[in-house]
């Protein structure tokens, strides 16, 4: 084991931090609190770890995961509310509301360090046939950050002080859609319980930006998706699943270790024209990525995991990181092969941001004969306010949802190593008798 922890150990130090977080991909995953390296299977093994492709009970079949997520940091989307409601007042002639305190407020809740909105969104298609996948993912992820203009502000009420073309405050959007296409493939070594997995993959990538004025009622979300760049890049995943009780059969539980790293390759891809002259480095990176997983099975029917983030992850959020850490557990009541219904809940929490607190997820779903569907949902304790002025609202600061379909067959848990049956053992004849010789 330990000559195992310092080969990975390289693999997570040398692993830069990367500029998107991790994605929740499929309804498993999030219904378990985003926990799934150590208990990976089926054809989505590929994403969470490649190793499970090829632990011993494994499943193959098609299998079509969605899912999406929004967060909000800080106080941006308050101060950039309060900031439209402040200039229609202006224009309104308000002289109450349209002061320069207000605005000076408004604007350094909307400045305040590590503010931002954030979403990302996964799908794919992935098929499996004994150790070996192909698929196809698509994520999705994208930033806005503030970028405040002091200078161009109110000094009483004046109609047209804080208009687009006086003041400047913009919500910053970067992002990129990705596409991969791969193949994965696992093996245990010799029969140990160790598994090693790969994938390898072709990713296309369109890196999207633009500046919205928080002055004026228009999205401009359109320009956003006209102003991005096409480019290609390949990504390499790799991992380790162990799973102890194929290597120590007494030991109880069924306790599993893995590792992964996702695009240990750090691919990047070009920014727009646009992002270029706004400053912007020339290319988004999509570097490497690093978790670690430990599950527990005190029953076949009952299924405990954690994960945890060995990389601090930027965010197209400028001054924001991810490091998540994850929670969950899964009681398949029946636990039939034709009939199964697994209920499935966790908690999550990013470890890189103080002020963040708990995310609860919980799921659902069936299983019949072959067929699976499934649905998942997260919610954060901790709301956002969204709007001061005139009215107050909140929303929760972190949520989600994903659904899978899939036709899974195989993977059936027999509890311990089937041995291949010995060939019947032929019975031992006794020696022939001596002839007697003839008088």
């Amino acid at each position: 084991m330990q000559k195992l922890s310092a080969a990975f150990l390289p693999l997570a130090l040398a692993i830069p931090a990367a500029a998107t977080p991790w994605h929740n991909m499929g309804p498993r995953a999030m219904g378990m609190g985003g926990a799934q390296v150590a208990v990976a299977q089926g054809p989505l093994a590929s994403y969470w770890n490649p190793a499970g492709l090829g632990q011993l009970y494994n499943v193959s079949g098609v299998e079509l995961p969605i899912g999406a997520r929004g967060e909000f940091t800080g106080t941006v989307l308050q101060g950039a509310n309060d900031i439209n409601e402040i200039r229609k007042a202006c224009e309104a002639g308000n002289a109450a509301v349209c002061t320069a305190a207000r605005v000076n407020d408004a604007l350094r809740r909307f400045n305040d360090p590590g503010n931002g909105v954030m979403a990302d969104l996964g799908g794919g298609l992935s098929i499996k046939i004994k150790k070996v996948v192909v698929f196809a993912n698509n994520l999705t992820y994208i930033g806005g950050s503030p970028k405040v203009d002091f200078r161009n502000t109110c000094n009483g009420a004046t109609p047209n002080c804080l208009s687009a073309a006086n003041n400047s405050s913009s919500i910053v959007l970067r992002g990129g859609n990705f596409t991969e296409l791969g193949v994965g493939y696992g093996r245990e070594i010799m029969e140990t319980g160790l598994s090693l997995g790969v994938n390898l993959k072709g990713i296309i990538g369109r890196v999207g930006y633009q500046e919205i004025n928080v002055a004026t009622d228009e999205s401009s979300f359109n320009k956003f998706k006209d102003n991005t760049k096409t480019s290609f890049q390949p990504g390499v995943d790799v991992g380790m699943l162990w799973d102890m009780r194929e290597t120590f059969p007494s030991m109880p539980m069924r306790p599993r270790l893995g590792v992964v790293g996702r695009n240990v390759n750090a691919p990047e891809f070009k920014n727009p024209d646009v992002a270029v002259l706004a400053g912007e480095r020339a290319k988004f990176p999509l570097n490497g990525q690093a978790r670690a997983g430990f599950a527990l099975s005190p029953f076949k029917w009952w299924h405990l995991a954690l994960d945890a983030d060995l990389t601090d992850n930027l965010t197209p959020v400028d001054g924001f990181k991810s490091r998540y850490m994850s929670a969950g557990t899964e009681i398949n009541v029946f636990n039939r092969p034709w009939l199964n219904i697994p209920l499935r809940a966790g908690l999550q929490k990013n470890l890189s941001d103080s002020a963040s607190g708990l995310t609860y997820t919980a799921g659902a779903g069936l299983n019949f004969v072959r067929v699976v569907i499934d649905v998942a949902g997260m919610v954060s304790a901790k709301t956002t306010s969204i709007q001061s002025e005139g009215k107050t609202e909140k929303v929760p600061n972190n949520f989600g949802a994903a659904a899978r379909f899939a036709f899974l067959f195989g993977g059936t848990d027999e509890g311990r190593r089937q041995s291949a049956p010995r060939a019947p053992r032929t019975p031992r004849m006794p020696p022939p008798e001596p002839k007697k010789k003839k008088k």
